[in-house]
């Protein structure tokens, strides 16, 4: 492509000065145009401080980009050529005010060419930099520049791979001593002259070249030992910045931010030297420098949360690397259970004799700085107590053990896990981010307060209640239930622990006792508290986490806990939590609470929230949760009713029934004229419907009891609608209740034109037919009809889901002749109004794909038919249409249709080698004629003779479908799956030699997938041909990998070699 500096200009202009078609045409041109050859010329001639600064920087950035990308295609020759031109055009930019820019962009270049270039190139440039910035010839201007170029050039060398990145780490060595002594003395230089800028670019240089180690493992190319004996100015300089000041505020927090950042990289875990003295020598040095900044970490404001946010960040870095050294016990190291010991610095903290003076002071600090009201310092402080906590008990100081984590309680129960003071909600809230203060303390101090817990035992519990009892607000109150919350899990596991096994099980279950008797009694002293929607959502949370408690503990406050829950579900705030909990305690509790006026009550005070009546000749209004809430307490409450008598529970699963069958008929009885009005009243009227149905499908759903029998076959399934008392199955007693107003559902054409409706109601069928199972038979002939003819009148493949459930549960109906001309009508019926609708959009245009959720669910239901009831499909009338949707169907790149279909395929063809063997062997019996008309040998010739011809048919086209699906079309996670029905097709006794024959057919096609771009080979189809026909026949599971690495090679993620290990 030949097009000169002007066309580049021009285009570059119109970019950024033009806007719709001109910009889009531009940006279209200057991508294809980057990746031409004359970029390079275009580029460098315009690399000129006379030019538009927008130029000149688009032109430095295309080349940048280039040089990334093609630096090592071009001959050794024109490399130098352009390192040269580059190197050119940088020196005229220098000194240019107005191209700051691209001139920094030109350093970015040179780094990168430099990196490429090998190891001379990188070491030159590395040494010029340094003399730009030790001579400052061109000013403060010029040091900038040469610390950014050092930086990207620490950077691109970083991002090599491994031997080309040693290569120069070891050629820049000399200059990473120059970097570390100039930084050493430059840093506090400009810090004192005010030249804030400098220092900042001078520590991201610095961490760039302290990053980079020839072992990619390493966090540091320097150990702390290492880097202290060889510049021991550095850390000095380093720890000189935290606490920095700066003329604006934000200036000092970047340096000093940036400094933490590259102590933590040091001092923290990640390389290790072989000294060991030497190494804690620096770790007990850098203890020293923190407890240095002991008065300026505890002084007030911002400067001083700084500060202790930088101290409690280094302090748990040092931690992490050995604790045994930072944390440990003077004179008692034991050599095992520190951080250090796994990675081999533990030995000089065991030879030393464990921690030393700075042990003690430095915790005293810590404990100072997490006292402080800021979360940040916090959040960088919790791992230092979790590292102290790595550590066994007798290599720790007394007062490293229970008393330190008892001193940390306060602040973390009544500080850190509390909302702000005068906190409303989180949209009032300037100050602080929900999202990060619940990721905080959720995870960082949830683990700290785990283990506070474990040190403290009782003390724990008895901060907890005293925080609640004497809170004065109701975040203190919260924060102190959080803090229980947290320690749910291991407080759970001690109390329910075999006696005697934890010494402190029998105090903390009365503290625990104490805690719950004061929350959820009204007149307890944490009963305040619970007006603050936030602090009852904590309480409700609370009270979930410790079901299993409620369960075990007799004298437990479980009525207190429900009216809590019951309470908590009046606010947004709070009803998520609350409906969590009210389920968990529900279902753990329910022989406590299995009685018909129990579950009345319950559900009574509950319906204003999940049921709320509607008003006397109008529309349900909107319930106050949200339907995941709303099924969650109807789901507890239905639990409770599973245990009562079958009389009461029917009675009862009908009063839960009742609210929602009169918001339903009350929305199809007065919503109607605004439902067919359209627009969002109508989509929002149709959405409470389906909620409606949701939550009665959910509700029937739960009517499964313990000990219910399987559906039972033929006339003995009538009397399985009636159970051992005499009484229907409650399932039916539900369907029944509703049917009324299910039937105006499916007869409403506003309901039947929303998918929303239509799916809530054949979801309640299918739990319907789930739970009642054998009880359901006298309802199919109805349900069969009602279902065929709405999919015929709606088109949703929820129905053909429904038809799908009733063949899983009832299968072939044997001894009721209308029931099972029903399920022949509806089953064949529904396939054939399905093949029609996907005929007429595939004529309309529409691709397959487009329609793959009815896809899935036609095969589906062919499918369950296969499993289910073989002898319904394989005498009827709709094998050879489905097997037709099915070979188009797993052709399609859509996971779910082709799921279906090769699922479908592989039910399918293992019973045609099944139905051949048994016509076989039929005929073996007769001596050779036909079996007997009406006889199984009978039936099994005519289902082989339909499969054989659906197989005559479409075979070949099968065939050419799934080796073009391993290649190319068939998902990854499908390709086994495919595999499978491959090796079935291949079978002798279902394709016999006409198999052979379809795939070489199909392997010979010069448009493969792959073949085109040289990915694939004639000579890797003629491998897996002979592979896969070979005598005697690979295992399947040997044949399911031939088929994936044969296809891994056509999409590029496989060699030939991998077919070799076939052959042998």
């Amino acid at each position: 492509m030949a097009a000169s500096a002007a066309e580049l200009r021009s285009a570059v202009q119109s970019l950024y000065g033009s806007a719709g078609a001109a910009q889009s045409a531009a940006n279209t041109w200057l991508n294809a145009f980057a990746r031409s050859p004359d970029a390079w010329a275009a580029c460098l001639g315009l690399l000129a401080p006379s030019e538009p600064p927008e130029v000149a920087f688009f032109c430095a950035n295309m080349l940048l980009s280039k040089v990334r990308a093609e630096w090592h295609k071009l001959p050794g020759d024109q490399q130098a050529q352009l390192s040269g031109m580059i190197s050119a055009a940088f020196q005229r930019f220098v000194g240019v005010p107005q191209a700051k820019l691209a001139l920094q962009r030109l350093g970015l270049l040179l780094a990168a060419v430099a990196a490429l270039s090998g190891a001379a190139g990188a070491a030159a440039l590395a040494g010029q930099c340094v003399g730009m910035v030790s001579g400052a010839g061109g000013g403060d201007g010029m040091s900038e520049c040469a610390l950014s170029m050092l930086t990207a050039l620490a950077e691109e060398v970083h991002n090599l791979d491994k031997a080309r990145r040693a290569e120069l780490v070891a050629a820049t060595a000399p200059q990473w001593a120059d970097i570390a002594a100039l930084a050493a003395g430059f840093i506090p230089e400009q810090l004192a002259a005010g030249n804030y800028g400098l220092v900042h670019g001078a520590l991201l240089c610095l961490q760039g070249w302290l990053r980079l180690s020839a072992d990619p493992g390493a966090t540091a190319r320097l150990s702390p030992g290492q880097l202290a004996a060889a510049h021991p100015a550095l850390l000095r300089c380093l720890f000189s910045l935290l606490g920095a000041t700066a003329t604006e505020a934000v200036t000092a927090e970047r340096i000093e931010c940036l400094a933490t950042e590259l102590l933590c990289e040091v001092l923290g875990p990640g390389t290790y030297g072989t000294d060991a003295a030497q190494e804690r020598a620096a770790l007990e040095a850098a203890m020293g420098a923190l407890l240095a900044l002991r008065d300026a970490a505890l002084r007030p404001g911002p400067a001083g949360a700084g500060v202790a946010r930088a101290v409690a960040a280094v302090a748990s870095a040092l931690a992490q690397r050995d604790a045994e050294v930072v944390c440990g016990r003077a004179g008692g190291g034991s050599g095992g259970g520190g951080g250090g010991t796994a990675n081999g610095c533990g030995g000089a903290a065991a030879a030393h004799g464990g921690g030393g003076a700075h042990v003690l002071p430095l915790a005293e600090l810590m404990l100072h700085a997490l006292s402080r009201p800021e979360r940040g310092v916090c959040e960088a402080g919790v791992d230092y107590f979790l590292a102290v906590n790595t550590l066994p008990a007798e290599a720790r100081h007394p007062q490293m053990l229970a008393p330190l984590f008892t001193s940390l309680l306060g602040p973390l129960l009544s500080q850190h896990a509390c909302h702000p003071p005068g906190f409303v909600s989180w949209n009032e809230e300037l100050d602080d981010d929900e999202e990060a203060f619940h990721r905080f303390r959720e995870q960082s101090l949830g683990e700290l307060l785990e283990s506070a817990f474990m040190m403290t035992g009782p003390a724990f519990l008895s901060a907890v209640r005293d925080g609640v009892a004497s809170a004065g607000s109701w975040q203190a109150a919260e924060g102190a239930l959080f803090g229980l919350k947290a320690v749910a899990a291991p407080l759970k596991a001690q109390l329910s622990a075999p006696p005697g096994r934890h010494a402190d099980a029998a105090a903390n279950g009365a503290a625990l006792q104490a805690i719950m008797d004061d929350l959820c009694s009204p007149g307890g002293r944490g009963a305040g508290a619970m007006g603050s929607p936030h602090a009852c959502a904590t309480a409700a949370a609370l009270v979930g986490a410790y079901a299993p408690w409620f369960e075990a503990t007799p004298a437990a406050p479980l009525e207190g806990a429900l009216r809590l829950l019951l309470h908590g579900l009046g606010s947004p705030v709070s009803a998520h939590a609350a409906a969590g909990g009210f389920k968990l305690l529900c279902v753990r509790c329910a022989p406590r609470l299995a009685s018909a006026p129990v579950i009345a009550g319950l559900a009574g005070v509950a319906a204003a929230a999940v049921a709320p009546p509607p008003p006397p000749g109008q529309v349900a209004g909107d319930a106050a949760l949200a339907l995941e809430d709303r099924q969650a307490v109807l789901d507890g409450l239905a639990r409770v009713v599973t245990l009562l008598p079958p009389a009461d529970a029917t009675e009862a699963a009908l009063s839960l029934q009742a609210p929602h069958l009169a918001r339903g008929a009350a929305i199809i009885g007065h919503g109607s004229a605004t439902a067919a009005g359209g627009g969002a009243a109508a989509k929002a009227l149709l959405l409470r419907l389906a909620d409606e149905l949701r939550l009665m499908a959910g509700l029937i759903r739960c009517m499964e009891f313990p000990g219910q029998p399987p559906p039972l076959p033929g006339p003995a399934a009538a009397a399985a609608a009636v159970s051992s008392q005499g009484l229907p199955h409650p399932a039916m007693r539900l369907l029944e209740a509703a049917w009324p107003m299910l039937s105006a559902v499916a007869e409403a054409p506003v309901c039947r034109q929303d998918r929303g409706v239509v799916e809530a109601l054949c979801e309640l069928h299918k739990r319907a037919v789930q739970t009642a199972r054998g009880a359901a038979k006298p309802l199919l002939t109805t349900l069969l009809g009602g279902v065929a003819g709405l999919f015929a009148a709606t088109q949703q493949p929820a129905c053909l889901d429904v038809l799908s459930t009733i063949t899983e549960v009832f299968g072939e109906v044997r001894g009721a002749p209308d029931v099972a001309a029903a399920q022949q009508a509806a089953f064949e019926g529904s396939a054939r109004e399905a093949g029609a609708i996907l005929m007429q959009r595939l004529s309309a245009g529409q691709p397959l794909s487009g329609s793959g959720d009815l896809l899935r669910a036609l095969l589906a239901l062919g499918d369950a038919q296969l499993v289910f009831a073989r002898a319904l499909l394989l005498g009827g009338a709709a094998l050879p249409q489905l097997f037709q949707w099915a070979v188009a169907g797993a052709a399609l790149r859509e996971k779910e249709p082709a799921g279906a279909a090769l699922g479908f395929l592989a039910h399918l063809l293992a019973a045609a080698g099944k139905a051949c063997e048994e016509a076989a062997a039929a005929a073996a019996v007769a001596g050779g004629g036909a079996p007997a008309p009406g006889s199984d040998g009978a039936a099994a010739a005519a289902a082989a003779g339909a499969l054989q011809s659906c197989l005559a048919e479409h075979g070949e086209r099968l065939a050419r479908v799934l080796v073009l699906g391993a290649a190319d079309t068939a998902p990854r996670q499908l390709l086994r799956a495919l595999a499978g029905v491959l090796f079935q097709l291949l079978q002798p006794r279902v394709s016999g030699d006409a198999g052979r024959a379809w795939l070489l057919a199909a392997l010979q096609a010069q448009d493969l997938p792959g073949m085109a771009a040289g990915l694939l080979k004639p000579g890797d189809c003629e491998a897996f041909a002979k592979c896969a026909l070979r005598s005697p026949p690979l295992p399947r599971g040997r044949f399911d990998a031939l088929v994936m690495d044969w296809g891994a090679i056509a999409r590029g993620e496989g060699t030939s070699d991998a077919l070799l290990a076939y052959e042998l």
